[in-house]
């Protein structure tokens, strides 16, 4: 049975708000509250979370950095040194008004983490009868899961993919050691 190249890694998601319009020098607005996901070439990222100024950000960590989580109570700790060190600094270089802000609140927890290319995993186990695989979406599982819902349950009850073909994720990828490399992933 090829084993599934999915591992939990740890990743530590921060709140803040922005209370100021402007950077201090009034040249640069803050963000506004419907900003998109905005990724920086460093690998911090942002989006508006709701409204009134609030935001949510966090880093995709050095490959060197990255590693599998053995310790399921590490993410009782968040890593506020990350935020201090690497993620306030990268989002003030790229929006001048976020060098103001007030954190309020913090979390850690698991990322479902595919090895092999960092994609998901869709469909029919090829080994194990009646098991239906959807996992390792980790970092665009938000983003991708009405897609992926849809075709799972197509696959469920239709026995194949109608609106959304989805196979080019499917686990016969793993099987032979192919990889779906997708360019602009932090």
């Amino acid at each position: 049975v090829t084993p599934l190249p999915v591992v939990p890694r740890k990743r530590c998601m921060f709140m803040f708000h922005v209370g100021q319009e402007a950077s201090s020098d009034g040249h640069f607005p803050r963000p506004t509250d419907d900003t998109p996901l905005t990724i920086d070439s460093s690998g911090a990222y942002f989006r508006s979370e709701g409204s009134r100024g609030r935001f949510l950000c966090g880093v995709a960590p050095r490959p060197e950095d990255d590693h599998d989580c053995e310790d399921y109570q590490a993410v009782d700790f968040v890593d506020h040194e990350l935020f201090e060190e690497v993620i306030w600094p990268a989002l003030a270089e790229r929006a001048p008004a976020l060098e103001a802000i007030k954190l309020e609140s913090s979390w850690a927890g698991l990322y479902e983490y595919n090895t092999l290319d960092q994609n998901g995993v869709v469909g029919w186990h090829p080994d194990v009868p009646n098991l239906m695989i959807a996992c390792g979406f980790s970092g665009h599982g938000l983003q991708q899961a009405p897609g992926v819902g849809c075709a799972v349950a197509e696959l469920l009850s239709l026995g194949g993919y109608k609106s959304i073909d989805l196979s080019i994720l499917g686990y016969d990828r793993i099987c032979r050691n192919e990889p779906v490399l997708e360019r602009g992933i932090y």
